[in-house]
């Protein structure tokens, strides 16, 4: 049985120490987990990119 929900993929990548060290502190100042931070970031890059088609 898969852990990722139906209709989801996993994204899997190597970050440095320090990147993650600082995401997770962000994390922390929202509020909110590293997962759903990063997420957030991702949803907000890709809309921007989008826009500027």
């Amino acid at each position: 049985m898969s852990r990722v929900k139906e209709g989801n993929r996993r994204l899997t990548c190597d970050i440095p120490e320090g990147l993650h060290k600082e995401l997770r502190f962000l994390a922390v100042e929202h509020d909110t987990s590293i997962t759903k931070y990063v997420k957030a970031i991702l949803e907000d890059h890709v809309k921007k990119i989008k826009k500027e088609k």
